[in-house]
């Protein structure tokens, strides 16, 4: 059987290359298709269906033309480039401690912050905390040991059970898990078992400051 790869051109490999999604993933959402289809029309062996390209455009991000393009003009098929992963910088405003709370501490002006560049962070007014090395600063070392830095979004607030946020009781900060319950609680993530979680009785008791979406240390 004759390679089908690349006969009929379209954008759609490039589109869930910046979403971030396979095409399993893919397919549940989208419904009436198999990742088996999903595979065949990203690797552009058949022809993209348009009420299908609306759908998949819903749920990529993109627009319906974005997954149509013409064939590159010669004799050779059109292959796909893989699209640059955006660059966002943001600031490093602070460090921030993984144990007990503690009031922020940065006083530099914000003309003075340092920026970290992350890739293919997504939408959202974003910031980086360090995280603490002294003290109790390893309750979160199982994803950020100590002089971790850390990109949160101040526009996520919505709690995900098991997803990591930065939180703010009496004016002080933390960073642990939100494990929803009845009690929910903040929760460490550490191989040290001297850290214990933080019990809270009513979401008014504390803030969350943003969601954690990246960690990174450097050796």
């Amino acid at each position: 059987m004759a390679d089908l790869k690349g006969k009929y051109p379209n954008g759609l490999a490039a589109a869930m290359h910046r979403k971030g999604i396979g095409p399993t993933a893919l397919a549940r959402l989208v419904g009436e298709t198999s990742k088996q289809n999903i595979v065949r029309y990203r690797d552009q062996e058949r022809k993209l269906p348009i009420e299908l390209a609306e759908r998949l455009a819903a749920f990529l991000d993109c627009t319906r033309e974005e997954l149509f393009f013409p064939r590159e003009s010669g004799a050779k098929k059109s292959r796909l480039k893989k699209p640059r992963e955006p660059i966002t910088e943001i600031p490093l405003i602070d460090y921030v401690t993984a144990g007990k709370l503690r009031s922020p501490m940065s006083q530099l002006d914000p003309s003075e912050w340092p920026l970290f560049a992350f890739a293919d962070l997504g939408p959202g007014e974003w910031f980086a905390l360090r995280v603490e090395d002294k003290g109790d600063g390893d309750s979160m070392d199982r994803i950020s040991p100590p002089r971790s830095v850390i990109a949160v979004n101040r526009d996520d607030r919505e709690l995900i059970d098991g997803k990591c946020y930065i939180f703010s009781i009496a004016g002080e900060t933390t960073y642990k898990m939100w494990q929803d319950g009845d009690p929910a609680y903040l929760a460490p993530y550490s191989t040290n078992p001297i850290h214990k979680p933080i019990f809270v009785k009513r979401r008014r008791d504390f803030e969350v400051i943003g969601r954690v979406k990246r960690t990174v240390l450097d050796l």
